[in-house]
């Protein structure tokens, strides 16, 4: 009786070990997404970020390559009752769990130093709009993208004023580059093309890029806590299959080595004037004749 509940305990923890392991699959699969899509948007504002708000997503992207490798320790061992598969994938596990708890304390650390780094990323390279073609690109296309202009409001440009031959968009006496406007209409007067701007972006971009860093480095963070909590299951559940299967092989043995003792005892006996003697089995041979 206490066998075959032992049995069917291991075949229990067995499957959703399994079970967990294709849960990992699909969980990894989503934060390599989620990494790769984190970022790209933090690529699309590279200009105005330092380079360690990118480790995180990296180390997040990194961890999940890992976790699909993993998964196959835990499918193979719990199929094949290894004791030492499911044992690596166990303690692998509980490596990446500790990677995933620091990705996550990183993302979240990283957003209260984001707001003094992009204000002062943005008002420095604002006044090089017109000088460098990094800083020119890189505000057209928050701007544009984000629906904002200059940093606090479109009223920042007007410490840059455009160089000669250079049009923009002139509102209140402040010329702001084309990127700030939101809409406009085109006009053919002769052979000439006017695009005349109707409606122009009138919120500053800083609150734009914060939102937009700060819900993705909280994103971040939560994935990889949520995938650290699932990690926590599937490490109880390894190492109860490794003690599990440790249980029924040990279990087994010793029943092996019982039904040999009773099989070496039945012929053996401690006086060797007593012992019993192998029945004789005799074979006929060839020419022989039955009775």
């Amino acid at each position: 009786m206490t066998t075959n509940s032992s049995e069917v305990g291991m075949k229990c923890i067995k499957y959703m070990l399994l079970c967990i392991t294709a849960i990992f699959v699909l969980t990894s699969a989503l934060i390599i997404s989620v990494g790769t899509t984190i970022y790209a948007i933090y690529h699309d504002v590279s200009f105005f970020l330092d380079d360690k708000f990118f480790s995180p997503a990296t180390f997040v992207i990194a961890i999940g390559v890992i976790m699909l490798f993993v998964s196959l320790f835990g499918c193979i061992g719990a199929l094949k009752e290894s004791t030492c598969l499911v044992n690596i994938f166990a303690v692998i596990l509980s490596l990446v769990f500790v990677l995933e708890i620091a990705a996550a304390i990183a993302a979240y650390s990283l957003r209260s130093q984001l707001a003094s780094i992009l204000d002062e990323k943005l008002r420095v390279t604002l006044p090089y709009y017109y000088e460098n073609d990094e800083v020119h690109g890189a505000f057209d296309f928050i701007q544009s993208r984000l629906n904002c202009c200059g940093v606090d409001s479109y009223m920042d440009w007007a410490v840059v004023p455009p160089p000669a031959g250079v049009q923009g968009i002139t509102v209140s006496n402040v010329t702001v580059p084309n990127s700030c406007c939101a809409e406009s209409k085109y006009e053919v007067i002769g052979d000439v093309e006017i695009d005349e701007c109707t409606k122009m972006y009138a919120n500053g971009c800083l609150p734009r890029v914060f939102y937009l860093v700060y819900q993705s480095a909280g994103l971040l963070g939560a994935g990889a806590m949520t995938i650290a909590f699932i990690q926590i299951i599937g490490i109880v559940f390894s190492f109860s299959l490794a003690s599990s299967i440790r249980k029924a092989k040990s279990e087994r043995e010793r029943r092996r080595w019982e039904i040999q003792e009773r099989v070496i005892n039945a012929y053996t006996s401690l006086n060797p004037n007593d012992e019993k003697k192998a029945p004789v089995v005799y074979v006929p041979f060839h020419g022989q004749t039955t009775a």
